[in-house]
């Protein structure tokens, strides 16, 4: 008995996740009593399947993680070590391409920020990358005005003592 008094008022509470309820009631307005019952089981059939859906991927993630410990677990000890030997000879050749990046950088009297821009894959290459990064830097340092028109004063003694040091020209 419960279900035969649905009403429109009853179908749009239940599909209150839609935006346009005026919609709703023009779609359910032409229905008959059956109609309206057929809509009101498909929307709760449809939000089941969508709980299902996400219930069904999060159980394949788990399983996906479980096949993977299980391969780990499977692999021999001469393939653990391979990995880690693998891992171990990226980290040094990293190690030994920022030493030689920083050894350049030092014999040519590059500053230290700049040791880090340094591109090549030998010392030579980075040699002349250096010298190219000097050239810009200095260019760019000679370039940098000057603010005090040229005229050039010392500074003014701020005690007595520095007074008498400055007359005596030991200032």
């Amino acid at each position: 008995m419960a279900e035969e008094n649905t009403t429109p008022e009853g179908v749009s509470e239940e599909a209150g996740s839609a935006t346009d309820t005026e919609q709703q009631e023009d779609v359910t307005a032409n229905l008959s009593d059956a109609g309206k019952k057929a809509l009101v089981e498909e929307r709760k059939a449809r939000t089941a399947a969508e709980r299902q859906a996400r219930a069904a991927q999060k159980q394949l993630e788990d399983l996906s993680k479980r096949l993977q410990e299980f391969e780990d677990r499977d692999k021999t000890e001469a393939q653990k070590l391979a990995e880690r030997a693998t891992a171990a000879e990226k980290t040094a050749a990293a190690a030994q391409a920022e030493l030689m990046r920083y050894r350049v950088a030092a014999e040519k009297k590059l500053p230290a920020e700049l040791a880090a821009r340094l591109q090549g894959s030998t010392p030579e290459e980075m040699a002349e990358d250096a010298e190219k990064l000097l050239a810009l830097f200095n260019a760019q340092q000679r370039q940098t005005p000057s603010y005090d028109g040229g005229v050039r004063q010392t500074a003014r003694p701020t005690s007595m003592n520095d007074l008498i040091r400055q007359t005596a020209g030991r200032a």
